[in-house]
């Protein structure tokens, strides 16, 4: 008990934040849910803090569970319930996020399963349904013991729960979870193109479901919102699809509140259950495209880094290279400066492979390319250009300045403890004076490479005016 304690206060104190505003946030959708929610006593179809609780103990653990009953205890208090419900009650909201929370760890990937269609599903359609099922089941059975609704039918208190947290979790969870994760920086154009999308989305909401800025009453306008879901969810990703959804749920449920829109029935309860059916529909749907796309996204992500990077050593490839070279050329072009380009061998590789075996061979490929990687800056590239030759890119780089670079590769060789002992030639070649396209460039450090390898085997224990015009291929 006093190990649990400990991990509560842990949690909130490395979090203090993230936990306020969920319980803040937790007791003032709750008390407007009850308010709003036109439902028995001890219910309401509008409870979306079962989505705040599923997707804060997602991202904060499940030692937040003491949070999300005390939060619930005092939305249940606020209703004037008696204590006996208001602890039975927050118990069993309690216990619906934490079931639920455990389901999407378990069988979807826990934070990550909107990541991918079936666990997109797998999300909605067993852990959320499960636990709004079993909270639905535990809290009607609170009710009916602690007779806080005497006369309504056991149904519609069952239903009013049931839909009230599959609501919630399907709304609220997907925004905290994909923010707790999302540290992209937008540009400029996707960030214009998202405020057009949230204007979009929400006119086309207050079209379909107030009435304005046009009465379009008679006409099926719950469909308008689809194409800008869609597009949400292809274009701008799992994020943005998550706040579209909620801007068009919450504009939905209001302006069904209040009397206007196709999902208008005989009583408000009525009205509120159809309502929040098809914004459901809309959430299912909305996240499994969202997540097919992002899936999309991220597979063809890995074939582009395939198809650039060398597998081996995870260096950009041949490809790759002569891209670098032709943006650094063109670069220069345009602000009038340098970049060197460097050939490097590594010396004695089918030595190597002869005595010691091709696996101890790629060992040393592998070797060499974490030394060059840790050689260079991180503006600058490295590539493997096939077999025992790699070459580095240098943007804003002079002879001098590449000379310090192979020294360096050449002093860190020296320093590396495992065998066998490795070392390299290098050749420079600097735009624009050895070349202006690519192959012209690789051309000559290539030829310094070689006419440096045939004075001596070692290029970089030469630190003189004559070395470095020998690895530049001059004199």
């Amino acid at each position: 008990m006093a190990r649990f304690l400990q991990t509560v206060r842990a949690t909130v104190a490395h979090n203090p934040l993230q936990t306020t505003a969920l319980a803040a946030g937790y007791v003032v959708l709750g008390i407007l849910g009850h308010r709003y929610g036109f439902s028995p006593p001890g219910t309401t179809l509008l409870w979306l803090p079962s989505g705040i609780a599923l997707g804060g103990l997602l991202v904060l653990g499940y030692s937040l569970w003491p949070v999300v009953f005390g939060a619930a205890a005092v939305v249940v208090l606020w209703t004037g319930a008696p204590l006996p419900a208001v602890l039975l009650l927050a118990a069993g909201h309690t216990a619906e996020s934490v079931l639920a929370a455990y389901l999407v760890n378990r069988y979807a990937a826990g934070r990550h399963a909107l990541q991918n269609p079936r666990n997109s599903f797998r999300f909605a359609g067993v852990a959320v349904l499960a636990a709004a099922i079993f909270g639905a089941t535990f809290n009607t059975a609170a009710i009916v013991i602690t007779r806080l609704a005497t006369g309504v039918d056991v149904a519609t208190i069952w239903i009013a729960l049931a839909l009230g947290s599959t609501l919630g979790m399907l709304l609220m969870a997907p925004p905290i979870v994909l923010a707790s994760r999302s540290r992209e920086r937008w540009p400029v154009d996707r960030i214009i193109e998202v405020a057009a999308l949230l204007l979009t989305v929400t006119v086309v909401s207050l079209i379909a479901f107030a009435g304005f800025p046009v009465d379009l009453r008679g006409y099926p306008t719950e469909l308008l919102g689809i194409p800008v879901l869609l597009w949400s969810a292809f274009r701008l990703g799992q994020q943005v699809s998550a706040v579209a959804l909620l801007v068009l749920g919450t504009v939905a449920t209001a302006g069904t509140l209040a009397g206007y829109g196709p999902f208008v029935r005989a009583t408000p309860f009525d009205s509120l259950v159809i309502v929040l059916l098809f914004v459901m529909a809309l959430a299912v749907m909305t996240t499994a495209l969202a997540a097919v796309s992002a899936d999309y996204a991220e597979a063809r992500q890995q074939l582009v880094e395939l198809a650039v990077t060398d597998p081996m050593t995870g260096l950009a490839n041949y490809r790759r290279l002569n891209d670098v070279i032709g943006d650094e050329i063109a670069r220069a072009r345009r602000h009038g400066r340098r970049f060197a380009v460097i050939f490097f061998d590594l010396d004695g590789l089918k030595r190597i492979n002869d005595e010691l075996g091709h696996l101890a061979g790629s060992r040393a490929v592998m070797r060499f390319a974490a030394v060059l990687t840790s050689a260079l800056r991180t503006t600058d590239t490295a590539a493997r250009y096939g077999g025992d030759e790699f070459v580095a890119v240098l943007p804003d780089t002079d002879l001098e300045g590449a000379a310090l670079v192979v020294q360096r590769t050449h002093a860190r060789l020296e320093e590396e403890a495992d065998g066998p002992k490795l070392s390299v030639s290098a050749g420079i070649a600097i735009y624009p004076d050895d070349g202006h396209a690519p192959a012209t460039l690789l051309s000559a450090a290539d030829r310094a490479l070689y006419v440096q390898k045939s004075a001596k085997k070692s290029a970089a224990r030469r630190r003189s005016t004559n070395e470095v015009q020998e690895w530049t291929g001059a004199g």
